[in-house]
């Protein structure tokens, strides 16, 4: 089984307000993101903050699982631990990406996810490579949940893929990395791109 791994307990500091439930093309931010990763995994799991309620109610009817992570103060690893900790024992791999990426492409995801059904034992990990360098989704085996449990800071897992080496396999993508909500200048600059291609 291949787990979901949408990371949404961000604080939001640079925006002013939750990013993640800003309106964007007649959803909101994390709403995009949530559907791309559905769409492609077994089981979604959603990382939000400690008594959220905004959140869970922007993705209200999608096959989401919840997971809690009280020190999301913490940053972007101690997202990862309390997502990583609440997979079950079945789960082979987990493929992570972000609430605040809403244009990341399923297509991408779908691509890495194949690439680790097609030989899992090869990989360690499988992480998208864009024309700016590697970005999400990044899918780790389950031999690597004890190392992602152990992380700490706010850079996520670039280390630990720095320290795989040959491990990491490499989807190759065409374009830039997928662009973050982290200002209203940045969710106006998407809403733009948006309308250009609907």
């Amino acid at each position: 089984m291949i787990a979901g791994l949408l990371l949404a307990s961000g604080a939001s500091r640079r925006f002013g307000s939750n990013k993640l439930v800003a309106p964007l093309g007649g959803r909101t931010v994390v709403r995009w993101s949530a559907e791309a990763l559905a769409d492609e995994v077994d089981e979604t799991w959603v990382v939000v903050p400690a008594h959220d309620v905004e959140i869970r109610a922007a993705l209200a009817g999608l096959p989401v699982r919840w997971v809690e992570n009280p020190e999301a103060h913490e940053g972007m690893a101690s997202s990862i631990r309390a997502g990583v900790a609440a997979l079950p024992a079945d789960a082979d791999a987990v493929a992570i990406t972000l609430g605040d990426q809403p244009l990341i492409d399923a297509d991408v995801i779908r691509r890495v996810v194949a690439a680790w059904r097609g030989e899992p034992a090869a990989h360690g990990a499988v992480v998208a490579m864009y024309e700016d360098g590697r970005g999400h989704p990044a899918l780790f085996g389950a031999s690597l949940f004890p190392a992602l449990r152990g992380l700490d800071g706010d850079s996520g897992a670039r280390a630990l893929l720095a320290s795989l080496g040959d491990a990491v396999t490499v989807v190759d993508v065409a374009g830039a990395r997928p662009s973050d909500v982290d200002t209203p200048e940045a969710l106006a600059e998407l809403a733009r791109r948006l309308g250009r291609t609907h």
